[in-house]
């Protein structure tokens, strides 16, 4: 009988991975570069695609939970005016999720994304921000078209870890590019931590072992930072960005001893 329960919830996932991708290349190919085309500053066409865009962020997530793969429990407040928004990254949902609350942020992507048949064209035409390759050029690039982007009056979301996390209560070290945007651009940073119990869409997980569960996640606003509020010896990106490491790391400790 659990075998039976393990793969009609992997049946299920697999629907949810089928109902993304269409809904990703419907507007990344059709609606997003037919709402470019119109009439109007490049800047508004933008920010009208992305909108447009980021509401479906809704309803793929409401679509998670009524199918019974994950419940979202939303806490806090997210930041109204632009921000570079950081977040602890323990799966593949995660970006997903930022979209709800962010609806005209760009993200940082991998460049490997350019490669990806379903992806690479909606991070094209969204104006998404293409990420490290370890050299010097590329994050002054990034930072630049970070500075833009919030200068436009987007929010930059980003995970600084760069890739998952190995758990969901572990954080790797922090990259320090896009806190450098920050105190460039003279906005705030919002940490969102993400917690997930179990895991979905962890590194490595296979299909059985997050499917057999309703997974939860727990998404949490922690309150704006800038420079100013820090103390002397954080004043810089990468104490910036040590600082947000251990807030988020110390939220999700706690809510995994509140879980168990």
């Amino acid at each position: 009988m659990k075998f039976i329960e393990i793969a009609f919830r992997m049946t299920l996932t697999a629907y949810a991975f089928v109902q993304f991708a269409v809904q990703v290349l419907w507007l990344g190919k059709w609606v997003m570069p037919r709402i470019m085309k119109s009439r109007g500053k490049s800047s508004e066409k933008s920010r009208q695609a992305l909108f447009h865009a980021h509401s479906h962020a809704s309803i793929y997530l409401n679509s998670l939970s009524r199918l019974g793969l994950v419940s979202f429990e939303f806490i806090g407040t997210p930041v109204k005016e632009p921000a570079v928004v950081v977040a602890n990254h323990p799966g593949l949902l995660d970006f997903i999720v930022l979209l709800r609350d962010f609806p005209n942020a760009v993200c940082l992507y991998k460049s490997q994304t350019n490669n990806n048949p379903v992806l690479s064209d909606f991070v094209n035409v969204a104006g998404y921000i293409e990420g490290m390759d370890g050299t010097r050029e590329a994050s002054r690039r990034i930072i630049d078209e970070c500075c833009q982007r919030l200068q436009e009056g987007h929010h930059v979301a980003f995970f600084p870890e760069g890739t998952r996390s190995k758990s969901n209560i572990s954080v790797s070290r922090f990259r320090s590019t896009g806190f450098h945007a920050a105190i460039k651009s003279g906005v705030p940073v919002q940490p969102v931590v993400i917690y997930c119990d179990p895991l979905f869409l962890g590194k490595r997980q296979s299909w059985p072992e997050f499917s057999k569960t309703c997974n939860r996640m727990v998404v949490e606003f922690l309150s704006p930072i800038k420079i100013e509020d820090l103390k002397e010896e954080e004043r810089s990106a990468k104490g910036m960005a040590g600082h947000v490491r251990k807030l988020i790391k110390n939220r999700l400790l706690e809510l995994e001893e509140k879980q168990h």
